[in-house]
């Protein structure tokens, strides 16, 4: 009866024949609902936003209807908008080209951040330093107050 477990687009495979017998179409508009309001989170990574949404397209069995345009469109609209812009810019060809294009982006941003905070903030010894001069100016106030 069945060919094999999951074959793509072959017609005697047990996981499409399970998904179409058992699927309601509340479900599916549920997934498709979840889809199109699928979103990057303010601290989430791009890796793990591309898997959310690469789960979702595989749920809803859209990955195979929609045009790869389609999909660089929805995938890049989900992105926080700082990195949105710069994919929008490289214009890329397929899902597979925006996803490590926008993983390129965030690496070279947190790489960048990390460099502007090495140069803006003092060294730990730095601070240390600046702390013991802080205890010793406030000793002399001290003892001046004492002295006058």
């Amino acid at each position: 009866m069945f060919g094999q477990w999951y074959q793509n687009e072959a017609a005697n495979n047990l996981r499409d024949t399970l998904i179409a017998k058992y699927t309601t179409i509340a479900m599916r508009n549920k997934w498709q609902i979840e889809y199109r309001n699928i979103r990057q989170g303010p601290t989430e990574i791009v890796n793990a936003y591309t898997a959310r949404f690469r789960k979702a397209i595989n749920k809803i069995e859209m990955g195979n209807l929609l045009p790869a345009q389609m999909q660089v469109i929805d995938f890049v609209t989900g992105l926080r908008l700082k990195i949105a812009i710069i994919i929008n810019g490289s214009n890329p060809a397929d899902l597979d080209e925006a996803e490590e294009t926008a993983k390129n982006v965030e690496s070279a941003s947190l790489i960048n951040k990390n460099v502007i905070a090495t140069a803006t903030n003092p060294t730990v010894a730095e601070v240390k330093k600046l702390k013991a001069q802080i205890l010793e100016l406030k000793a002399k106030i001290k003892e001046a107050k004492y002295v006058s």
